[in-house]
């Protein structure tokens, strides 16, 4: 599971606390969990350093652009302070828990970053543009690895399986030779149609070198439970999900009682738990089972 506050959840195999999200906020630790970590995805410190912000011929990568629709604003990767934060950050916090992931590692999309410090660091790579890119990207994961030492490390890939090289700087084979696992994430408020979702896991399976995790959205910090999928199609979209052969499934919700919430929901549905025997999705039914012997 994936959660927005440092509380453990029971029936889960992994548990993922998003000490720091893209808002650029940092919690507490807490020592019995994973700890999920954004990188230069940082609204705060981009509102206090608005010069390490990356930058593109069509502008900045704040969320006021309105070209790329980013949902969070995003930092330069060659920003030396920056980087030295994270890695700083990186290395405490593995001291102090079972293991990190990382997100927003990358560069911001397609076109950054063109600042004086992304322009001089390529010219001294003599690379060519896309090289230097995930040459950058690579060696912040390299680094990353080497601080949180013999903890197991989870790289966060973006939903892209075919253009990630050119938009964010992300070679997989690269960053598999650092990474434990990937985990890539679904989110979306809606599962209306299970097949892109099996689709997107199946080529993933097929890319990655390591484990690969996809996740699923339950119900985030402030959103209108009306607004939401019910549990039913997030079932159905997991199961189909699971006969892809990728190696688990991650669920996201902002904190445990909407998690445990879910958990129940799930299990209450026996109607749904029959129809789902035989799509191929036997791991998410049998931790159904697992979350009943709980509840019970």
């Amino acid at each position: 599971m994936f959660i927005y506050e440092p509380t453990p959840v029971e029936g889960f195999d992994l548990q993922v606390y998003r000490l720091k999200s893209e808002r650029g906020i940092v919690g507490t630790p807490n020592p019995e969990m994973t700890t999920n970590i954004a990188c230069f995805g940082d609204n705060n410190m981009a509102s206090q350093h608005p010069d390490w912000v990356s930058m593109s011929k069509d502008g900045p990568s704040l969320r006021t652009n309105k070209k790329y629709n980013f949902r969070w604003d995003i930092l330069c990767n060659s920003e030396k302070q920056m980087a030295d934060y994270m890695l700083d950050l990186i290395e405490d916090t593995a001291e102090k828990t079972k293991g990190i992931t990382l997100s927003s590692m990358h560069f911001a999309d397609h076109g950054f970053c063109t600042c004086p410090r992304c322009k001089e660091a390529h010219a001294k790579s003599g690379l060519d543009w896309l090289e230097w890119r995930a040459q950058t990207v690579t060696d912040f994961i390299k680094s990353a690895k080497e601080r949180v030492k013999n903890k197991p490390f989870y790289v966060g890939l973006l939903p892209d399986p075919v253009n990630s090289y050119e938009r964010f700087g992300m070679d997989f084979d690269a960053l598999a030779e650092y990474a434990d696992a990937f985990i890539v994430p679904h989110w979306s408020k809606t599962y209306a149609t299970p097949w892109y979702f099996e689709s997107l896991s199946r080529a993933f399976k097929k890319l990655l070198k390591k484990p690969v995790f996809p996740g699923l959205y339950i119900r985030g910090p402030g959103d209108d439970p009306s607004e939401l999928e019910s549990h039913t199609q997030i079932l159905k979209t997991a199961c189909r999900i699971a006969r892809t052969g990728v190696d688990g499934i991650i669920f996201l919700a902002a904190n445990a009682t909407f998690m445990k919430d879910f958990q129940k929901a799930c299990v209450a549905d026996v109607k749904l738990r029959e129809d789902l025997e035989g799509y191929g999705g036997k791991p998410v039914l049998g931790l159904i089972d697992k979350w009943e012997s709980i509840l019970d």
